[in-house]
């Protein structure tokens, strides 16, 4: 499986850089901000959270579709 850049705030390149994430020096992109692990991480942190807050959502949609109550009082 081949791997698509840029990944987060890392893309391959030949540009020594500074990782804002753990401070380390990494060879990256001119403009790259991380380095490929912590960009990964920040990645699939970004993704747990966002599939947590949609089984969220999909919890107050089925209580709403099985009551009289509104949306706003489910996911307070």
């Amino acid at each position: 499986m081949k791997i698509e850049y840029p990944i987060g705030g890392y893309a391959p390149g030949h540009y020594s850089n500074e990782c804002v994430s753990c401070n380390e020096e990494f060879m990256g992109d001119k403009l790259a901000r991380q380095c490929e692990p912590c960009a990964i991480n920040a990645i699939n942190k970004s993704n747990s959270l966002a599939l947590a807050r949609l089984r969220k959502l999909e919890t107050a949609l089925q209580k709403k579709r099985n009551s009289e109550k509104t949306i706003d009082n489910l996911i307070k």
